[in-house]
């Protein structure tokens, strides 16, 4: 085993390979959201993990929060970084309701909490108003396999009229196509309010390899009448069996 902290491999820490293991998989399922956040860096200059105090400028209470940080607008993760802790506590900043990304439990910002953890969490919330792109297809290997199940987390905030945007990327992984138009933005805009629409709008020449998208909204104040798409609408299913084996639907 390294002692000299040069080289650390999961291979090192047998007792916590299931832990290691569940959080690769988990970094894969990331892939959309964390390819498109480079594309952005790459455009804009932001960073994709961000420190608190630069991606909420007007709350002070996180002038001196060192240890958690947003990863692009919507995501806030508190690392466990002490060793045998049992608890977490940390503070959502203020001007938004956050969602816990496991359980979907309810917070409101501006708050200090206080959540129970062991070695395996990793605490992740959600912001009102997010747009976090997944793959729901597991991946293992990004130059053999691609994201053919596109599961997009959508966080209503239905106590105002608001509108977010975010903008998934996707081209070839390997070539610079890219720069001859080969690259496909799917810019990707929530209107949130008493009707929730989601629009997509996309630019480029890039072939998806998206074949199915799930929209996964987050709506604790509301629950929907109808869903229509392209102003029709679309099937409703009480057997979850039956959604899942249908083309379209909710």
């Amino acid at each position: 085993v390294n002692t000299d902290n040069t080289v650390t491999e999961p291979w090192m820490y047998s007792s916590c390979t299931d832990y290691i293991r569940e959080a690769i998989k988990f970094r894969y399922r990331l892939f959309p959201y964390m390819y498109s956040l480079m594309y952005r860096s790459h455009t804009e200059g932001l960073s994709i993990l961000e420190p608190l105090c630069l991606a909420f400028q007007n709350d002070k209470n996180v002038l001196e929060t060192f240890t958690e940080f947003m990863m692009g607008e919507s995501l806030f993760v508190a690392p466990v970084v002490e060793q045998g802790a049992k608890k977490r506590r940390f503070y959502l900043p203020s001007g938004y309701k956050w969602y816990n990304f496991w359980s979907r439990q309810e917070f409101d910002g501006g708050k200090e909490y206080e959540i129970p953890v062991d070695l395996g969490d990793v605490p992740l919330f959600v912001r009102s108003g997010a747009i976090i792109a997944l793959s729901d297809n597991q991946m293992f290997n990004l130059a053999t396999e691609t994201v053919t199940d596109l599961h997009l987390l959508l966080a209503c905030d239905a106590s105002s009229e608001t509108t977010s945007e975010f903008t998934l990327y996707e081209d070839d992984g390997i070539t610079m196509n890219y720069e001859d138009g080969d690259f496909l933005k799917t810019r990707i805009t929530l209107k949130n309010g008493v009707q929730t629409s989601i629009e997509f709008v996309k630019e480029g020449n890039y072939k998806s390899s998206v074949e199915n998208i799930l929209l996964d909204i987050i709506a604790h104040e509301k629950c929907p009448f109808f869903v229509r798409l392209n102003d029709s609408e679309i099937p409703h299913f009480i057997n979850r069996k039956e959604w899942e084996n249908s083309k379209t639907g909710w």
